[in-house]
């Protein structure tokens, strides 16, 4: 059995201890445990959707080939959900035993890890990045920050419900519209590689919620993001060729729906 630590970082930008760290504390939300902790059987099916709703192609669809068969042997060893599978290898020698009991490449383990983290859970991003900052949306975000609302996850956490957002608009003194706001802002993120910047361009756009842009039409978006990129001296084949549209379009239709209005 090879393994090379080094090829983590290679592969996946994090040192093992690290990956992990971040993935067990973004399977510690409520919201996820619900949402995206998937039996193996699901993750196999998830993984289907993911193929198709962010067009994958080529080497790319044998890639999901690969990771749909890695579920179904996971599934063969009675691991119940993804963090079961994360908390089994949770340190460097729990990973080395896992790998010797259960015969799995160490590079196929690693390829699993950085699809999950990239792919299916929701990335943890801070709040201040979703949004502009002027002076009162700075004040707002050091009221959150008290209140322990300090990241995207946060704020899908404590404000996915009506209810959630009214009750913490009352105890905070902010807005409620400027809560729903930055919920969904919070909520497009979840979708793959898409970061800050990306949600303010398609807020500029008009592009503010994750059924907006499930429902698009993509020549109607390319035309409206086109017009809102214009109006800030930028090019619009820049921001395609980082994030193509209709991978955004595909991503949204098969995210699980967290926020409730």
């Amino acid at each position: 059995m090879k393994i090379d630590w080094d090829e983590v970082k290679k592969k996946t930008l994090w040192h093992y201890e690290d990956l992990i760290e971040k993935m067990l504390s973004i399977l510690d939300y409520g919201f996820v445990q619900k949402h995206y902790n998937h039996t193996m059987d699901e993750a196999a099916a998830f993984s289907e959707c993911i193929r198709h709703g962010y067009q994958h192609n080529g080497r790319e669809a044998a890639f999901i080939d690969e990771i749909t068969k890695h579920f179904r042997i996971l599934n063969g060893l009675d691991i119940q959900n993804y963090e079961a599978f994360v908390r089994q290898i949770d340190t460097r020698a729990k990973c080395e035993v896992f790998l010797e009991k259960t015969g799995i490449d160490f590079e196929a383990l690693i390829q699993i890890l950085n699809y999950l983290f990239r792919w299916v859970l929701p990335f943890n991003c801070p709040v201040k990045e979703l949004v502009e900052a002027d002076d009162n949306v700075i004040a707002y975000l050091e009221i959150l920050k008290k209140d322990r609302i300090r990241s995207n996850l946060d704020v899908l956490e404590k404000c996915n419900t009506k209810g959630n957002r009214v009750q913490l608009a009352r105890d905070t003194g902010i807005a409620e519209t400027f809560i729903l706001d930055l919920a969904h802002r919070a909520d497009i993120s979840r979708l793959a590689y898409v970061r800050g910047k990306t949600v303010k361009h398609l807020w500029g756009g008009g592009y503010n919620t994750l059924e907006k842009i499930a429902n698009a039409d993509l020549r109607q978006m390319e035309t409206d993001m086109s017009a809102y990129y214009t109006t800030i001296g930028k090019s619009f084949s820049d921001f395609k060729a980082a994030i193509p549209l209709d991978w955004m379009i595909g991503g949204a239709k098969i995210l699980p729906r967290v926020l409730e209005e």
